[in-house]
């Protein structure tokens, strides 16, 4: 992987060394500073590709922060815990004290589509119509524009045909998840 020189070259070197889906986060974390890593040196090398390479070095990037962040505030809760449990002796008066710290509670949630980092994954993936994107996707022209315009709300087909049609871009790139408390 250290010698691939083409944007093509990273892309099948990352999928042999790619970490199975029951893979721990660490692995992923791992997995996604190294890609970060093979792209930023595929964009030094590959000038065609070198945008392509330098925003897949940065959305890898981003994922591996964000796992090393989520892993390192599990740890705290895991911490937190530790201590509630020998201050109380009790683990589930542990538990209580954890959710209070923590304010779990039944937030609901609303998926919106990342609008910059949707029309760049378009551009990439060569679609230049809505009618060639929502034809990928397998849904009407209307409902891509919609979705697109923020009239429409991106729901499970839209989601779905997304990453189908702009693979190998997954949820996070393309989409956010808002809390509506």
């Amino acid at each position: 992987m250290g010698s691939a020189t083409t944007l093509r070259a990273a892309h099948d070197a990352l999928v042999e060394v790619m970490p199975s889906i029951e893979a721990t986060r660490a692995d992923w974390r791992d997995f996604h500073f190294r890609a970060a890593e093979v792209y930023r040196r595929v964009a030094e090398s590959d000038r065609g590709r070198q945008r392509e390479a330098v925003f897949l070095a940065e959305q890898h990037w981003e994922k591996g922060k964000k796992i090393a962040q989520a892993l390192a505030d599990a740890a705290a809760v895991h911490s937190k815990r530790q201590q509630a449990v020998e201050s109380s002796g009790s683990e589930s008066a542990a538990v209580a004290v954890v959710r209070v710290g923590c304010g779990v509670g039944e937030p609901r949630y609303t998926v919106r589509l990342r609008d910059d980092a949707f029309t760049k994954a378009v551009r990439l993936a060569g679609f230049h119509s809505d009618y060639a994107l929502a034809k990928a996707m397998g849904l009407n022209r209307s409902t891509v524009k919609r979705a697109r315009d923020g009239e429409l709300r991106p729901g499970a087909r839209f989601i779905s045909g997304a990453l189908k049609a702009l693979a190998p871009f997954e949820f996070e790139d393309l989409f956010e998840v808002e809390t509506n408390e």
